[in-house]
């Protein structure tokens, strides 16, 4: 038999519980038990459910009152069942509703159905556009500039409220009547502006057509015409030799250079000012343009690309042209900056200031009628032109495609049937008749 003692069991000694009474539902009267609530708010009746995920509450567009609360919320049930059926379209029981739309949008992202033209606004849309155009590299800063700057002045205000729907050939006329009334710096806005502010209106609907699946079908801009524009180039005003000889009496000695340099070469004014020493090759006498001054989107200036890939260039500099680079090497060697061409101050050329403080004022007391610097720019082709100088030849040194644009924009100008191939009329007709402020003294 053994010796030890049996252990003696012990219950386990659980704690004691309070007793809990169910707490009573928040909802009362005709919302017991049921989805959702009916409620008298200021005397009118909502309805307050969830629906994909978020609080809605709503007018049930019905003053309080038992019958039609009973009445809302026999509907509130059905909109219940739909829900969890799939098939409940909010903006068809919620017409009115500022969430509408939203809900709309949500319920096709939900579907996968895609979103037809009198459900998506232009506000929707627009900025979207532009943040992907933005990205994608397609188009210049200075592009993205203008077309920032007439969606905010002009598509914004005009069709921002749309739906893509609405916009036909009446709506586009009513836009070009609203637009023409409307005053940008004091001024209306010509032809070429409007039909400039149109182009990109024309891809935002383009793209919301692709993206939304709309089809070909989708063709806003059916029936409305450009508008008519008047040729920019009829507007030439190129500098005679003498009106340059007159200038360059005038013109302050730093500036001279600059000047005669955009007479007899031709650059772009961005192109110039973007110079750099290392473009100029003195021994071989070839001045390569690599780049231009421009803008960017918000319109300040910066370091780009030139005009198109045609304006990246090498010129062969003619006696002429490497005459007026001279004069400038002298002054950019008192102050060695970054830019060959450059302010008293040696810092980079200030447009603004070039035009206000230098070139007004020397067409005024030169007599002359104000024109824009770009016409130095002319003044060189019809120039050359006049001299008889090879047409290919004037488009390579100014940067063009081909001979098109300097055959019909100059064709006037053209007096010297037997033109020579290389710039040496232009050179001769130059140094026989510019007469400039150094040589008169």
């Amino acid at each position: 038999m053994s010796n030890s003692k049996a252990k003696k069991s012990e219950a386990i000694q659980f704690p004691q519980l309070k007793s809990v009474k169910p707490k009573k539902s928040r909802k009362k009267g005709l919302n017991t038990n049921k989805s959702g609530s009916v409620r008298n708010i200021n005397g009118k009746i909502y309805v307050d459910f969830i629906y994909m995920d978020e609080r809605v509450r709503e007018h049930a567009g019905m003053p309080w009152n038992q019958k039609n609360a009973k009445h809302v919320r026999s509907q509130l049930d059905k909109i219940h069942i739909a829900i969890e059926s799939g098939t409940f379209k909010f903006a068809e029981v919620f017409s009115k509703s500022k969430k509408a739309e939203y809900f709309s949008e949500k319920e096709c992202q939900f579907s996968g159905e895609k979103l037809q033209p009198d459900k998506v606004l232009v506000n929707d849309y627009i900025w979207t556009w532009y943040e992907l155009l933005k990205v994608s590299g397609r188009v210049s800063e200075r592009t993205l500039h203008g077309y920032k700057s007439y969606i905010t002045n002009y598509l914004e205000p005009f069709f921002g409220e749309m739906m893509f729907s609405v916009i036909n050939k009446s709506t586009c006329d009513k836009f070009v009547a609203w637009a023409k009334n409307r005053k940008y710096r004091n001024k209306s806005i010509c032809n070429k502006t409007v039909n400039k502010t149109l182009v990109p209106m024309k891809m935002i609907c383009d793209d919301a057509a692709i993206e939304y699946d709309w089809g070909a079908a989708f063709n806003p801009f059916f029936g409305f015409k450009k508008l008519p524009e008047d040729d920019t180039y009829e507007k030439l005003s190129p500098f005679s030799i003498t009106d340059q000889a007159i200038m360059f009496q005038i013109f302050p000695d730093h500036w001279e250079p600059y000047f005669e340099t955009a007479f007899v070469i031709g650059l772009r004014q961005g192109e110039q000012i973007a110079l750099k020493p290392k473009d100029i090759n003195w021994s071989k006498g070839i001045l390569t343009v690599s780049r231009a001054v421009t803008k960017d989107e918000n319109g300040k200036f910066m370091m780009g690309k030139t005009k198109n890939r045609f304006s990246r260039r090498s010129i062969k500099l003619l006696p002429m042209m490497l005459d007026a680079l001279k004069k400038q090497k002298a002054i950019y060697e008192q102050f060695k900056g970054e830019y060959f061409f450059c302010s008293p101050q040696g810092k980079m050329v200030n447009t603004n200031y070039l035009r206000k403080d230098i070139w007004k004022p020397v067409l005024k007391k030169a007599g002359l009628k104000y024109r824009e610097m770009k016409q130095t720019r002319h003044s060189f082709a019809t120039n050359a032109l006049s001299c008889g100088e090879n047409p290919l030849w004037i488009a390579r040194v100014m940067g063009h495609r081909d001979t098109d644009m300097i055959i019909r924009v100059y064709s006037k100008y053209i007096e010297n049937a037997d033109g020579s191939q290389d710039g040496n009329n232009l050179n001769t007709f130059y140094q026989e008749r510019l007469v400039t402020k150094s040589n008169n003294g």
